[in-house]
């Protein structure tokens, strides 16, 4: 069977929805045509020309990657600097660049989450819950026309909860309405009052994508004029968000701790700000960037953040607190959602059979830096 990009970028929005990306966030595919067929794919922490090598030297048509190569506007592409040398590479070979960012960090299953099980981390809950990004469209629809809705509900991602599509919920009752001269009614006549058997049908929209739905619908829908609402939701997944938080158990020692992050975080040094806490029950993680939770991380009770950067304003700062800050680098930090995104990829293909080989750019300790 002979797959798509298109169907590799279908798979990942329904597992790490758009939705649960930053605003500000530039995510999806960046590089490349979404009909060109791919054999092999590499899961890499980001686009640049070591992993772009890589990715050449193991022939792969499709570069999945949690950094974006386009980031900040991009005014001219050219050879001697970065995004224009990778970008045109990638096009001359051939290699489509596809990205998942902060909606891979919120993901229960994401960035933050394979740090903290790499440290032993159990119960874990989001750092910070992000801001309610759904609203709840409602839509009327005569009975037995409610079939022509649910595909169109699909396609724009309507009533995604976690892994499960076209959760929705329809309530029967009886609309009535009066058609007045010029209209064209789909059901009685001019002048008279018209009841109808109906379906109340509610489903959780991403508010972006509100718009273009809502004309959508109204192209599947019967009716000359049709009755919708949308109503703000308040409540959002549990466990959707940014860094994660747990405990162990049986609690463990500092010692041990350092030498988990350095042995299985792979950690080749590492800064700290505060103090040494002897026996460590409560952490919280954050692969990447995660000085802006400092104060969320105090908050859920933890007695250490660790985090791939703090940065040395914020860590300067928070001396005194009884929150103890470690910092171990962005990519060690980050690296290990590589092999859990290649293993449901791999999963995924088995199951629907695509076969597709997915290759996994994992390099130990950090290979950009250097640690004297």
């Amino acid at each position: 069977m002979t797959i798509k990009i298109r169907e590799i970028q279908k798979w990942m929005e329904v597992r790490f929805p758009p939705s649960w990306a930053e605003t500000w966030d530039h995510i999806g595919l960046q590089l490349g045509d979404p009909e060109q067929p791919v054999e092999r794919i590499g899961i890499s922490l980001e686009a640049t020309p070591r992993s772009v090598s890589w990715a050449v030297q193991n022939g792969l048509q499709l570069l999945i990657c949690h950094h974006p190569l386009f980031f900040q506007p991009v005014f001219s592409l050219n050879s001697e600097q970065d995004p224009g040398r990778t970008a045109l590479r990638m096009a001359e070979e051939k290699i489509a660049l596809l990205v998942a960012h902060t909606n891979l960090d919120s993901a229960p299953d994401g960035v933050s989450t394979a740090l903290a099980l790499r440290l032993g981390l159990i119960d874990l809950r989001p750092i910070e819950k992000p801001f309610q990004k759904s609203v709840k469209l409602v839509v009327f629809i005569p009975m037995g026309y409610e079939e022509k809705i649910m595909p169109v509900l699909d396609e724009m991602g309507a009533g995604r909860i976690g892994s499960y599509r076209l959760c929705t919920f329809k309530s029967r009752g009886e609309g009535t309405f009066k058609a007045e001269a010029g209209s064209h009614p789909f059901l009685g006549a001019i002048g008279e009052m018209e009841r109808a058997l109906e379906w109340r049908l509610e489903v959780l929209i991403p508010r972006a994508n509100v718009p273009e739905l809502i004309e959508k619908i109204r192209r599947a829908h019967p009716y000359e004029e049709m009755a919708y609402d949308i109503y703000p939701v308040e409540n959002s997944p549990p466990d959707i968000g940014l860094g994660r938080v747990g405990h162990f158990d049986p609690p463990v020692s500092w010692e041990v701790l350092i030498q988990r992050l350095k042995q299985e975080v792979e950690v080749p040094s590492l800064r700290v700000s505060g103090l040494i806490i002897p026996l460590i029950q409560k952490a919280a993680v954050c692969g990447g960037s995660g000085g802006a939770l400092i104060p969320a991380a105090c908050s859920t009770g933890a007695q250490v953040f660790i985090c791939g950067e703090i940065g040395y304003h914020p860590m300067v700062s928070h001396q005194g607190k009884s929150l103890t800050l470690i910092e171990i680098g962005h990519y060690p930090s980050e690296k290990w959602v590589i092999p859990d995104l290649a293993d449901k990829l791999r999963k995924k293909s088995q199951t629907d059979d695509w076969g597709i080989e997915v290759l996994e750019d994992i390099q130990p300790g950090d290979p950009y830096l250097k640690y004297y």
